[in-house]
């Protein structure tokens, strides 16, 4: 792909928003700073320049006017500005430090902005202290939710006072969708600190100045990049801030934006022309594009508030699973079905924590359901196919301190993310240990790691298909179960037994089709290894994005399908009836009022089902039994259990097809 800007010229359009950079003079000294601002800037305006802007602007009528830094609180003119333009009736925007106003010194600004009605923007990488730190140094996040308490006292976020939040992430990964972290950032202020915000921006950090140095010096400056340019959005080019953005300097020149001030890129045809001199009746220059453009341009678009547009040879198996997972996906933006479960499939439980984990995890995710059942405290777990650890550290959360959760994947910088966070996660979680262990190899080596009957549950999701030889595992997998243990696992499966071509294509196999198997053989294997009666939780049929893959697969339907094989012994290969009944005595989180063991058994709070032996050794020998209450026993055989559902399975079935409404969803 060439440089989008060398194709066409882009001109700026009237602007309505001029952003004045009083200098980079700062209380602080950030790792992403595109300014390098820190307490020793020197570069700062004077009274003489800031009175000399103040005359200009208040010719023009632009009604917006943001000032940034540094730290605009520590420049001498600032105050001067602040009372100017709200006598002459113009809205003020202040990107602050948040810490600065901790200080004595600058502490009366906060009465200064009520009193000014100033929207106030501050920067807060993250809702928790490990990830402030690392980015902005110690004790800056203590101060900061201080300053944003006091800010919430004085009415900020309350009525017509203004208060948003900025999101830069540190690394080379992109910030998620804006309005999901904003649930999340506004979920976690407000349940540990009593904090709240009007809105949050996310702001894909430049590759320019300070960050731009600590990338070179850890050799990620080039994958950056190359993450940048393959995300690229040509829609993002109608809206990119440098169109309606005016932005000046501290000695009064005129630039595109903030990131061409920083690395003093004039605006073309007034590099020597200050702001006071310009023309603006005529004014329309061209804009000034570079590589760290690009940064602007990936995905929704990234400006100072954030988001612009709405939220896109011989085969081996192992080895193209190795470099599709770790080196062609940047993230799962990249693939071409819609296996991976959206955010509104996810259940609560899994949803409330997905906040606590670090977003560079969720950003390497790949899945296809949410293969997370309920009744978790104190289990022992195992994840195949962990990736960077996201439902390993979910199910960290969710088992407890006391539980333990391995993770196995044979992809090493998926691996390298996943143990990189342990500590912080279990901060984050409030565990006084740590409850994960992540293992690097193939999933085929799980009984050189394993004792048999050693773990409770063993989950995967979308992973089972990439593995060649799938009868082995399934036995494996069985032997390392304890009695009353299950196999629960989300996996794409197919309407019909794949060809040879299709299994080996590359990016079939990388994208889970290749390796689904026809749904009627992964019966057939789970049975052979002992998994007697395979239960169907959910089911979703997958759609193919991409026309070239379309064309591959022809006809093939396929499916996310969720399962739980249950390891117990004496069950029956088909359901019977010994007359046996269940009652659901509530208990279970999420489930007040019902709960659902699989896609025919729903239980009803109270309600007497009944059922078959096979759904009472589930109930009663497993980690549910605490939560049933299950009546008779095997003595007399009343034949075969036809039609094996739940009454309030049936009724709920029933509604559904009448009014035309599904509830089988990935999760």
């Amino acid at each position: 792909m060439g440089d989008f800007w060398k194709v066409k010229k882009i001109l700026k359009d009237k602007f309505d928003l001029i952003q004045i950079n009083l200098g980079d003079l700062c209380n602080q000294t950030c790792t992403h700073c595109h300014v390098a601002a820190s307490p020793k800037g020197q570069n700062n305006m004077t009274l003489l320049t800031a009175n000399k802007i103040l005359d200009k602007l208040l010719t023009l009528d632009i009604k917006t006017i943001e000032f940034t830094g540094g730290t605009p609180e520590m420049n001498d003119s600032f105050t001067t500005f602040l009372t100017k333009l709200s006598d002459a009736g113009r809205n003020i925007v202040v990107r602050t430090s948040l810490t600065v106003l901790e200080d004595p010194k600058y502490a009366h600004f906060l009465e200064l902005y009520k009193l000014f009605n100033v929207k106030v923007i501050a920067s807060l990488p993250s809702v928790f202290e490990d990830l402030t730190t690392k980015q902005r140094g110690f004790g800056v996040f203590d101060e900061s939710i201080t300053v944003l308490q006091k800010l919430n006292a004085l009415g900020f976020a309350k009525g017509d006072l203004q208060l948003d939040l900025v999101y830069n992430p540190v690394g080379t990964y992109l910030p998620k969708p804006q309005n999901e972290l904003q649930l999340e950032y506004k979920k976690i202020l407000k349940e540990k600190y009593n904090i709240e915000f009007n809105s949050l921006a996310t702001i894909v950090n430049m590759p320019i100045k300070r960050f731009k140095t600590d990338l070179k010096n850890h050799g990620l400056y080039d994958e950056y990049m190359d993450k940048l340019k393959s995300q690229y959005n040509v829609k993002t080019l109608d809206k990119v801030m440098c169109k309606r953005v005016l932005s000046i300097n501290y000695e009064g020149k005129v630039f595109d934006c903030d990131f061409n001030m920083a690395l003093d890129k004039p605006i073309i045809g007034y590099e020597t022309t200050p702001f006071w001199e310009i023309d603006f009746d005529s004014f329309a220059p061209e804009i000034s594009f570079d590589e760290h453009c690009y940064g602007c341009t990936v995905n929704s678009g990234s400006s100072c508030h954030g988001e612009v547009v709405e939220t896109v040879e011989s085969f081996d198996a192992k080895e193209n699973a190795k470099e599709y997972y770790g080196e062609v996906l940047n993230s799962s933006e990249d693939l071409k079905t819609t296996a991976c479960c959206t955010l509104d499939m996810i259940p609560k439980r899994v949803r409330d924590v997905l906040p606590y984990v670090a977003e560079e995890i969720q950003d390497k995710y790949y899945g296809c359901g949410s293969p997370i059942p309920h009744v978790l405290e104190n289990q022992i777990v195992l994840d195949l196919g962990c990736g960077s650890g996201r439902d390993v550290y979910i199910l960290s959360k969710l088992v407890g301190e006391n539980g333990k959760v391995n993770g196995i994947d044979m992809t090493k910088n998926q691996i390298d993310v996943a143990i990189k966070h342990q500590k912080s996660q279990q901060k984050r979680f409030e565990h006084n240990k740590i409850n994960t262990n992540f293992i690097h190899d193939t999933i085929e080596n799980i009984d050189q790691h394993f004792l048999p009957d050693s773990l409770d549950i063993v989950t995967s999701n979308c992973v089972i298909n990439l593995l060649e030889d799938k009868r082995a595992i399934l036995k494996k997998i069985f032997t390392l179960l304890k009695n009353g243990g299950e196999f629960y696992f989300s996996d794409v499966y197919a309407s019909r037994r794949l060809s040879s071509t299709v299994r080996q294509d590359k990016i079939l196999h990388g994208e889970c089709l290749g390796g689904a198997l026809y749904v009627n053989d992964f019966l057939t294997f789970a049975k052979e290894a002992g998994f007697k009666e395979p239960r169907l939780v959910s089911s979703k049929p997958i759609d193919i994005t991409d026309d070239e893959v379309k064309n591959l697969v022809g006809n093939t339907q396929f499916y996310s399908l969720t399962y739980r094989l249950w390891k117990l012994d004496d069950l029956d290969e088909k359901c019977e009836d010994y007359g046996q009944f269940a009652i659901y005595k509530g208990g279970i989180e999420e489930c007040e009022r019902e709960f659902e063991l699989d896609s025919n058994h729903l239980f009803e709070l109270n309600r007497a089902e009944h059922v078959c032996k096979n759904t009472a050794k589930m109930l009663s020998e497993t980690r549910y039994k605490n939560y049933f209450e299950v009546i008779g026993d095997t003595k007399q055989h009343f034949g075969e259990f036809l039609g094996c559902a739940t009454l309030a399975t049936q009724e709920r079935q029933k509604i559904e097809s009448e009014t035309n409404i599904t509830s089988s969803g990935c999760c």
